[in-house]
């Protein structure tokens, strides 16, 4: 009997000893932790009341500022009352003016809103110019209150920076202000307690959330809307209204808010009992399995405990889950802790609690530490200063083929390079506070652990070693070293994809035009004192087009293979393929004139002569163009364009023909002539005007733009053809007046239509070069009114044969000013793939060249796709230009491309007709998109 009270009493001792704990909030932690084991277990379905409009990565891009001007907000609230929502929350800082027409645009969407709007107020700390910190208050400004009620949105953390309850109110600049979750949700229960619980049991996830762009972009299913409270706030993290809470981690605080109303409907309201009913059910639980006991074994006594928890725990879990009700458990494990332990001993239970609150900290931050390393995407190894691997992540022993893992051997184990790297800066006295790193990239050709003897497979790792000095208290300081690499082998190899696919012919390996163009520099040395003597020949296939047709485009490649391989047995250097079946190649010398018939004679017949492919012969013509450097001079591009010129004339002749490049071909300067004659009155006359192309989205099918097309009709010569005119425009410097009046004429037509869209522009080499292109932008713009971000400029790769740097601080500067950039004839240039990565630009248009065979053209395929691809990852948009049937328009859809532009969907068509187009192109009942 006196034993069966001495438990009793000890077992009312430490009860009143766990319910004093609890009171003075001991037990705090604890109750914490298992609430949320018991929240992460939980998945209660929301009310889908609540909706959230949220301000998104997507969003600030698609703005391209932040703040945002008020009239985004006001957006925002007008396309809210469009989709018949129920309430409308801010939680937005709207406590400070902005410009006049930005606030009275908000105040009238608030006004046009009906009063259903809560505006977001809140109290903050703030440290003033004498460095006090003094409490500041943010109330909305009187324009905005006058149409919508404050409401609070302040939080308040724990201790352990985690939100778990929300005030009902409180005090903003004199006023009593509700919470925002109180005030969605008045009237479905009354509050009152100073504070409530979130229940974080409610599925996150199923609580909507919708993107403020897509909003404002009418691109939201009005069911997701209608009815329902908008709470309009910030989710990216970038703008920091991030809040740590339990389960759930970091999320924004309009989650938080959100939750907070879905917690005070019925069925979702939490109600707390403290520590009371699992303290009476773990005493009944003791009394019934050991006070009658004489002697309890250890195996018993842990089976007691076992028992105990489980049966605390679920009836915490149950009730949480099934009742809402909240209850502390810690007590109750104390409980049972306490008086388990006081059978074993009591000293031993004082001196293992003593351990366990000095180890708790150590062993929690060392797990942080091994989970941080072990779930790092990088390999990561931590070496002391005794050389010796720390942890290392599962990627570190992956990439490493450590079988065994890494941890605890020396760091000899680790390749070559790397060992050597990390010991020399380990080896090195570090300076406390400033870390010594180095980062680098090595190329093991031979495998990783070629230099222990051990061959493998190629692979290039991107590395770095940082070594840190640990401050140890008292005792001297230790260092450190974090070795992180990874796996860049096949960044590599796809980086060397992309330099052969901008120097070489993928078919025939011969050189691209870029390649050409720096191989004619290398060669000619054009600023030497000494530059070197070339012939240069331009040789286009005739007939090659009826090979295809009749024999297969299979056959056709292996034709063109041995074109090339036809022209490097002659003696020619730097045989390039220039698209097509066109092709150029260098001879090493100038032709004196009784050499040049032979010498082209002697080309034309070898190629010409019949083809023996497979079981078939094919038969093909071919026309030569020559130019040397004693007529064109010594610059690549210069060369070019003559040898073009001179095969021009070869190709007009019949036969298999050839043509050398003189200074008196005065027929086609005399042409020029006129057309830069006539085009000094173009302008002024009117005789220039525009024509619109437009472009469509691929997904949508929905016209998004167009491209403005200058055309020129002359009174006596009739309508020229712009490749007619614009070279000579270009190279008499009269591009500049004219691209300044296209730029003027087309900003003037798209600000005028009420249809929006944007509108692209070509501006030239030569205007970049010789005009002020930001000048003229600047003044079309101001002139027009049109919105900067409906305008793109097309530039050709042209605009960086000079001044390079130059030209792309223009760009940066037309970047600025919200203007879009597109690359224009992407891919047929010399320089695409080279500077691609230097290049301010958000569109690249692949060339109709490479379009206008699909789907038959495989190779063309794999270009776009690598070109895609590329832009994908350079985060670029697609415009695929040349598009002439439905076939193409989803072939190119389907790879990536986003914009298309050509005949199927439209030719060049004057304002008007263009407008027409839009209208009717653009209605419900369209065609489906591609």
């Amino acid at each position: 009997m006196k034993r069966s009270l001495g438990k009793i009493v000890i077992l009312a001792v430490v009860t009143a000893l766990a319910v004093l704990v609890d009171w003075s909030g001991g037990f705090a932690p604890f109750d914490r932790y298992f609430r949320e084991y018991r929240y992460s277990a939980i998945s209660q379905p929301v009310s889908e009341k609540f909706v959230i409009v949220a301000i998104d990565p997507k969003s600030l891009d698609a703005v391209g500022q932040w703040p945002w001007p008020r009239r985004v907000h006001a957006d925002i609230i007008d396309r809210l009352v469009d989709y018949q929502v129920d309430e409308i929350a801010l939680d937005i800082d709207l406590s400070q003016n902005s410009n006049a027409i930005d606030d009275n645009r908000l105040a009238e969407a608030l006004e046009r809103a009906g009063g259903f709007t809560y505006l977001a107020s809140f109290n903050q700390l703030v440290r003033d110019r004498n460095d006090e910190v003094r409490l500041s208050t943010a109330l909305p400004i009187p324009s905005f209150l006058e149409h919508g009620d404050p409401v609070v949105v302040n939080v308040r953390p724990d201790s352990d920076g985690k939100i778990r309850k929300i005030e009902s109110g409180a005090n903003v600049g004199g006023r009593n202000l509700m919470s925002l979750p109180l005030a969605l949700t008045q009237f479905e229960a009354s509050e009152v307690n100073e504070t409530f619980w979130v229940n974080f049991g409610l599925d996150l996830s199923q609580i909507d959330v919708i993107s403020a762009i897509d909003l404002i972009e009418r691109r939201v299913d009005p069911l997701r809307l209608t009815g329902k409270t908008a709470l309009v706030g910030a989710t990216a993290v970038e703008l920091g209204d991030i809040v740590l809470v339990p389960k759930y981690g970091h999320i924004p605080g309009v989650a938080l808010l959100a939750l907070g109303a879905e917690s005070r409907l019925d069925g979702n309201r939490l109600t707390h009992f403290g520590s009371w009913p699992g303290l009476v059910l773990v005493i009944l639980f003791l009394l019934a399995t050991l006070l009658p006991r004489k002697s309890c074994s250890l195996m018993w006594m842990a089976m007691v405990y076992a028992c105990g928890f489980v049966l605390v725990e679920g009836a915490a879990f149950i009730a949480q889950w099934q009742l809402n009700y909240l209850m502390n458990t810690s007590p109750a494990h104390a409980v049972t802790f306490a008086i388990i332990l006081s059978y074993i001993l009591s000293e031993l239970t004082s001196r293992r609690n003593e351990l366990e609150q000095a180890s708790q900290a150590n062993v929690r931050m060392q797990a942080i530490l091994d989970r941080v390393v072990e779930d790092n995407f990088d390999g990561v190894i931590i070496i002391d200063g005794q050389e010796r691997i720390l942890s290392a992540s599962a990627p570190a022993e992956e990439l490493l083929q450590a079988r065994h893992g890494l941890a605890g051997k020396k760091a000899q184990v680790l390749p070559g390079i790397l060992y050597k790297e990390t010991v020399r800066l380990l080896r090195h006295r570090v300076m406390e506070g400033i870390p010594s790193k180095v980062s680098s990239l090595h190329m093991f050709e031979n495998g990783i652990y070629a230099d222990k003897g051990y061959p493998g497979r190629a692979m290039a790792l991107e590395y770095s070693v940082t070594v840190s000095r640990i401050d140890a208290g008292d005792g001297p300081g230790e260092q450190v070293a974090c070795l992180t690499f990874r796996d860049v082998t096949e960044r590599l190899n796809h980086e060397k994809r992309l330099s052969y696919l901008a120097n070489y012919d993928t078919l025939t390996g011969a050189f691209s035009r870029q390649k050409l163009v720096e191989e004619l520099g290398r060669y000619c040395r054009p600023k030497s004192d000494k530059p070197r003597d070339m012939t240069l020949l331009l040789l286009d296939l005739d007939r090659f087009k009826n090979i295809n047709d009749t024999l297969g485009i299979s056959i056709g490649d292996q034709l063109l293979k041995q074109v090339v391989k036809r022209l490097g047995q002659l003696g020619l250097y730097s045989v390039t393929r220039l698209g097509g079946d066109r092709f150029a190649a260098v001879y090493p010398h100038i032709l004196q004139e009784e050499e040049l018939a032979p010498f082209a004679n002697n080309v034309l017949n070898a190629i010409v002569a019949p083809y023996a492919i497979g079981a078939h012969r094919a038969l093909i013509g071919a026309s030569l163009g020559m130019t040397d450097t004693a007529n064109s001079g010594y610059f690549a591009e210069q060369l070019l364009t003559h040898v073009d010129m001179a095969h021009s004339e070869a190709k007009s002749m019949p036969g298999n023909s050839y043509f050398a490049y003189r200074s008196e071909l005065s027929e086609r300067v005399r042409d020029r002539q006129s057309i830069e004659v006539a085009l000094l009155d173009a302008v002024a006359n009117g005789q220039l005007f525009l024509q619109y192309q437009p472009q469509v989205d691929l997904a949508t099918n929905k016209i998004i733009g167009a491209e403005s097309l200058v055309r020129w009709r002359h009174p006596e010569l009739g309508f020229v053809r712009p490749d007619r005119f614009i070279s000579v425009a270009e190279d008499s410097g009269m591009i500049i007046e004219i691209g300044r009046w296209v730029l003027l004429q087309s900003c003037m037509d798209a600000a005028k239509s009420s249809a929006g869209g944007r509108i692209a522009v070509n501006v030239s080499a030569v205007q970049f070069e010789y005009g002020d292109v930001l000048g003229d932008i600047d003044y079309a713009l101001k002139e027009t009114g049109l919105d900067p971000s409906r305008l793109d400029i097309e530039i050709t790769e042209s605009v960086f044969v000079s001044k390079q740097d130059k030209t792309i601080g223009i760009l940066d500067s037309i970047i600025e000013r919200g203007v879009g950039i597109a690359l224009d004839d992407f891919g047929t240039g010399y320089s695409s793939l080279s500077y691609l990565s230097k290049l301010p630009v958000n569109k690249i248009k692949i060339d109709q060249a490479f379009v206008r065979n699909l789907p038959e053209d495989q190779q063309s395929m794999a270009i776009i796709n690598a070109v895609v691809s590329l832009s994908k990852h350079m985060d670029k948009k697609v415009v695929a230009e040349g598009i002439e049937t439905e076939e193409q328009a989803r072939l190119l859809h389907r790879a990536g491309c986003h914009i298309g532009q050509g005949y199927l969907f439209g030719r060049p068509l004057d304002r008007k007709e263009f407008c027409y187009l839009l209208t009717s192109y653009n209605a419900p009942q369209q065609k489906d998109a591609v």
